[in-house]
């Protein structure tokens, strides 16, 4: 055989090969997807209720529509966008996907990335003024519920001092209503008011309750204790069939207890479209308080069915996170729809700097002054 020749035959072989490469990349997609609409209607909390809602054709079409895309996936990144498209016909949030290990491009974070990120995200606290301070809050993720109890109690002094607070929640995703627990005893006074939940009963629910807390907070717990009992109340409900989230009912009316003997006057509660879950139960929850006030624009809506599990799909690439349970709220006062409107609203303002602008706009207002943007801030 010529060097030509070999050369041109090696030439084939690659591109079979990467021909080959493709055609798997697609085929996984395609074996993900198809497990996808079957699951959700035996397990996820929402989607008979979505397909009664906009009906089979929607689903049909949005399924060949990410099938064909799933089918010409040349790798990870065009599989991903194909079932993500897929399950946003389902519902806009609280139905995810996540790529495992080296299928997501790259290689898993380190300790010390994920440390630096949570580092990134932790609760902080910046005094603004002798009245005003600021707390800020990213995430309500699990990780997050010890430094926010740190940083309570290290500035516990400054906390009582200031008569004026605002917390900001904008941008923050949600994760655990136990993460901004702590804070209730600041902010709660009277009767608290919580709509309770559901838990759909099914071996893959109950199976991805008893992961949940090793895949997202290894070693914690408080996690593994809250879990368990959900676990438990689903293996003793027949399949298929709903099961209190607790012994509360339909209303659990509560006081928080105890509460800290000098809390703040005035509280504003910076919300915006991207505080959702778990955010958006923080705001359902502190909008209670006679003491606070929801500041800004609308949350995402993303509250109605929730708990989200993992199911690890054939592909054994991709993980699918869908929802287990669902709030007793709907259908007469759903979240999702349009998400938890603000007490007072306020137009998002662009530029740099908007975010701290409207911080300061806060803190006047909370200070007797005027919530208007000043007039050398005007352009």
């Amino acid at each position: 055989m010529t060097r030509t020749l070999a050369l041109v035959v090696a030439m084939i072989a690659c591109l079979s090969a990467d021909s080959r490469g493709q055609e798997s990349a697609g085929a996984l997609c395609v074996k993900d997807l198809e497990v996808i609409p079957g699951f959700l209607l035996e397990n996820d909390t929402g989607a008979k209720d979505h397909l009664a809602q906009f009906g089979q054709k929607h689903f049909d079409d949005a399924f060949a529509a990410a099938r064909n895309a799933a089918l010409n996936a040349k790798d990870a990144a065009g599989c991903e966008t194909a079932l993500r498209s897929y399950l946003t016909a389902w519902r806009k949030g609280h139905l995810g996907l996540q790529t495992l290990g080296v299928a997501s491009g790259g290689p898993e974070p380190s300790r010390e990335e994920i440390a630096a990120r949570r580092r990134r995200n932790t609760p902080t606290l910046e005094v603004l003024s002798p009245k005003t301070i600021l707390i800020t809050l990213k995430n309500f993720e699990d990780y997050n519920r010890e430094p926010l109890i740190e940083l309570l109690k290290k500035n516990h002094g400054t906390l009582a001092a200031h008569p004026d607070w605002i917390i900001d929640v904008r941008a923050n995703g949600g994760g655990s209503d136990s993460s901004y627990a702590p804070l209730l005893a600041w902010l709660m006074a009277d009767e608290v008011a919580t709509v309770s939940g559901e838990l759909l009963a099914t071996p893959a629910n109950i199976d991805g309750w008893t992961r949940y807390c090793g895949i997202a907070s290894p070693g914690d717990t408080v996690c593994e204790k809250a879990l368990q009992e959900g676990a438990d109340r689903m293996r003793k409900t027949a399949t298929g069939q709903y099961v209190a989230q607790d012994d509360s009912g339909a209303l659990d009316l509560d006081r928080v207890k105890p509460l800290e003997p000098r809390r703040p006057s005035r509280v504003a509660v910076l919300i915006d479209h991207d505080c959702g879950s778990s955010c958006e139960e923080f705001a359902l929850v502190a909008r209670q308080s006679f003491q606070v006030k929801l500041i800004g624009r609308r949350t995402y809506g993303s509250l109605d069915y929730s708990n989200l599990r993992p199911f690890e799909l054939p592909s054994g690439q991709r993980r699918l996170w869908y929802a287990t349970s669902r709030s007793k709220r709907i259908p007469g006062n759903p979240v999702d729809i349009a998400g938890v409107p603000p007490d007072i609203y306020l137009p998002r303002e662009t530029g740099a700097g908007a975010d701290r602008d409207e911080v300061l706009r806060v803190q006047r207002w909370l200070e007797g002054g005027s919530l208007a943007v000043e007039k050398s801030a005007r352009k």
